[in-house]
């Protein structure tokens, strides 16, 4: 019964649409992509869902004959666009896709460190999304040789792994930005870029694939064009100080206690008494008798 339900509603749905009324679409909005392509008056976004589409400069004035055309303001801005850049774009619809404003987003550093995975490869780039935030980038090898006219070109010796590469695979390498993101080396699981390396050695990164990819320093990544929240404990406001700090000690509470007075010690009865005289030697007050001898008469020589 279901099924039946669908087909009289899809039914119903394409007989308004040939009945001259269209089924409501969006006529404006936002999005962020990888720029892919542009002409003279028009560019196409690969959006961050995957789907690609172009959107021309907006029209002003009425015919050609009459003296309409593209807004040259926008054909400046879509002229200095550098393809292969992340943009954000709001568009409109008249009957067409149309640029109402857009805005190339750079990433947060100049160079740094890349760990995600490979979404897509061309001949001269790959898209890849960060690790974190999944957000695509395009990476593009770097040129040599000048202006093509002198032999320039781009050096995609570093992306012959790609031709067997798995999407699944995690994926770390070395990068810099001048007017694209650019690609410059892919980084072993063992390979530490912080260590030292003299300056006429070089530094060899050769594998291009990790098992557990962590970003290095710094501890965002540039490309997820995100700041980060960092330890939402941080922002809460400190107590000024503890409040144990602010009160003061209030000693053990025993002694806030009121002590019984101590008693005094009981008095000595034996000290309050004078003590006794020493008693006197009666022998000392008696007169010793002289010697027997001296009491007699000497005889008269």
């Amino acid at each position: 019964m279901a099924i039946f339900e669908k087909i009289i509603l899809v039914s119903a749905l394409f007989s308004i649409s040939l009945s001259g009324s269209p089924l409501p679409i969006k006529r404006s909005g936002d999005l962020l992509g990888i720029l892919t392509s542009k002409g003279q008056a028009w560019l196409e976004v690969k959006e961050d869902n995957g789907f690609t589409h172009r959107y021309l400069s907006p029209w002003q004035g009425g015919s050609p004959t009459n003296g309409g055309g593209f807004e040259p303001k926008m054909i400046d801005q879509i002229d200095d666009l550098v393809v292969g850049n992340r943009v954000s774009l709001s568009w409109y619809w008249d009957g067409h896709l149309r640029v109402q404003k857009i805005k190339v987003i750079k990433p947060l550093l100049k160079n740094g460190v890349f760990a995600g995975y490979l979404l897509e490869k061309g001949d001269n780039w790959f898209d890849a999304r960060t690790e974190t935030g999944k957000v695509p980038w395009r990476f593009y090898a770097r040129w040599v040789g000048g202006v093509p006219e002198d032999g320039g070109r781009y050096d995609t010796r570093k992306f012959d792994f790609l031709a067997e590469a798995d999407p699944n695979l995690p994926i770390r390498f070395s990068w810099t930005y001048d007017f694209r993101p650019r690609i410059n080396e892919f980084i072993d699981e063992g390979e530490d870029e912080d260590a030292f390396v003299p300056f006429y050695e070089g530094k060899k990164l050769s594998k291009p694939y990790l098992s557990n990819p962590s970003p290095s320093a710094p501890n965002f990544n540039p490309f997820d064009q995100t700041k980060p929240a960092g330890n939402p404990f941080d922002t809460v406001t400190p107590p000024a100080s503890n409040p144990f700090d602010q009160a003061k000690p209030g000693g053990n509470p025993f002694d806030s206690v009121d002590k019984p007075e101590k008693p005094s010690p009981p008095v000595n009865p034996f000290d309050s008494t004078p003590p006794p005289a020493p008693t006197k030697n009666p022998f000392d007050d008696a007169v010793l008798p002289g010697n027997p001898f001296d009491t007699l008469e000497k005889p008269n020589p």
